[in-house]
């Protein structure tokens, strides 16, 4: 468990994730890839996330968790680019809705992409005020120098870990 119900969250979606729908297209970029600049192999593992955070959703686990009925919506204040998912908890008893979390994802061999994200998290988190901005990396992590993620303020990152097929932040 962590200090954020909503890191929980996600961690969990992604525990769930099955490779073989999540990495229908590989997670490997080579060098100059034309592939890497639209983010085409991460699109299934988005899918897939998404997928698993849906069979949580509908099972109650936001609720239990203490984060209400959760969306998926834009953001009405940005019109982009905009992070892979932005979680909005629904308005209740006279509430407005309420920014939760902004959710991105890239695969390892995508820095460019990892630290674009990065930089659009942190600006999401900055200034339309959402409590948790996250950056999901995937990857055959070695725990080396080498797996090191550049640092975004407001940014945290979740690495998956496709040899062990876990996620942790």
């Amino acid at each position: 468990m962590n200090d954020d119900p909503f890191l929980d969250l996600i961690l969990e979606a992604l525990n769930l994730c099955h490779p073989r729908f999540a990495l229908a297209f590989g997670s490997e970029y080579s060098p100059g890839d034309a592939l890497a600049k639209r983010r085409e192999r991460e699109r299934p593992f988005l899918c897939e996330f998404y997928h698993q955070f849906r069979h949580l959703w509908e099972r109650g686990l936001p609720g239990r968790l203490g984060l209400g009925h959760l969306v998926v919506q834009g953001e009405p204040k940005d019109l982009g680019p905009l992070p892979d998912l932005l979680f909005w908890r629904l308005g209740e008893a006279g509430q407005p809705d309420q920014r939760t979390g902004a959710v991105s994802m890239s695969f390892l061999t995508n820095p460019e992409t990892i630290a674009d994200n990065g930089e659009l998290l942190s600006r999401f988190q900055r200034e339309h005020g959402y409590p948790m901005a996250v950056s999901v990396v995937v990857g055959a992590f070695s725990n080396s120098e080498a797996d090191a993620l550049p640092s975004f303020a407001g940014v945290t990152y979740v690495r998956y870990d496709t040899q062990r097929r876990q996620a942790r932040a």
